[in-house]
């Protein structure tokens, strides 16, 4: 059989009502060439009856509780698709996403990553709604992720990955990926493969703000910073010394908003951990925002509806 299009992956702990709209909003998608693949990471409260009430639309895959980039990764393991597309189980997929993503897939020559657009609501708010009428999709393309000239705030739900480069690269490999700013880690990994499509309207993803955002653990976070920086001081991160600087900014990106965080919070120690070990980088970062009020972005190119 022809694989499908695309592989949707939720990891789910603990989520039972979230990840249950996670789920309807992937149902309700209005291109149907996908399989969904729902990873629950050791779940003991009411999900896995919910995962089970979906019947055969679903593919569970049980496991115990090892982390969220863990499962996306033995996710990935099993999946048939051409393209990969992440979702955290507190998110949800505007419902033309994957058509969204399709019409760039065909009209770019099936470029090996994209980043979707995401809005932002609290949960138990509706999202905000796309623009009615059709103005087709607004991009930007880049030689590569490293090669961005502009920024974007990270996220799992918003990458779609070729799969056969994200197993060429080891982007969705666990023993590479199993850690805090996974998101960032899997782009640095991939990060010299192109083209690189960031898409900028409509909206593909709706994040959903709530007490329990990983994002808000900020010294969890700063572990996953410290081994991004870790990482690429091994040299796990492909582009050689030719590209350093572009990850190092990448890296330092998150450093800069972390070690802030950790200073609003009065966690002094925490700060100037995470400033020790990556002070480079955040220089990088800062050095890089600078450059880019004396350049032009790359414009925004439309594909027409």
């Amino acid at each position: 059989m022809k694989p499908p299009r695309f592989s949707i992956l939720i990891p789910t702990y603990n989520r039972e009502n979230l990840v249950r709209l996670a789920i309807d909003s992937v149902l309700a998608q209005t291109f149907s060439d996908y399989e969904l693949i729902v990873i629950d990471d050791g779940s003991t409260d009411g999900t896995v009856p919910i995962l089970r009430s979906h019947g055969a639309r679903i593919k569970v895959l049980t496991e115990s509780n090892r982390g969220g980039a863990v499962a996306y990764c033995n996710g990935a393991a099993i999946a048939t698709g051409d393209y990969l597309v992440l979702l955290d189980d507190d998110d949800l997929l505007y419902p033309d996403a994957l058509a969204i993503y399709d019409r760039v897939i065909r009209a770019l020559h099936a470029p090996p990553m994209i980043v979707g657009a995401m809005s932002h609501s609290r949960d138990g708010e509706t999202p905000v709604t796309n623009p009615a009428g059709d103005d087709g999709i607004m991009f930007r393309q880049f030689r590569d992720y490293l090669s961005k000239d502009v920024g974007f705030g990270k996220s799992n739900s918003r990458i779609v990955l070729k799969r056969s480069m994200a197993e060429a690269t080891g982007a969705l490999r666990a023993e590479l990926s199993s850690f805090p700013c996974s998101d960032i880690n899997l782009l640095l990994l991939a990060g010299t493969k192109g083209p690189f499509v960031l898409i900028q309207r409509p909206y593909t993803v709706a994040y959903r703000t709530h007490d329990r955002n990983t994002v808000k653990r900020v010294d969890y976070i700063v572990e996953g910073c410290l081994k991004l920086a870790r990482f690429e001081r091994q040299g796990k991160y492909a582009g050689g010394r030719a590209r350093r600087f572009d990850r190092y900014a990448c890296i330092g990106g998150a450093c800069s908003v972390f070690a802030y965080r950790a200073l609003k919070q009065g966690r002094l120690q925490l700060a100037s951990r995470l400033l020790l070990h990556t002070a480079p980088m955040i220089a990088a970062c800062v050095i890089n925002k600078l450059g880019r009020y004396f350049r032009k972005s790359t414009p925004l190119t439309r594909l027409p509806g």
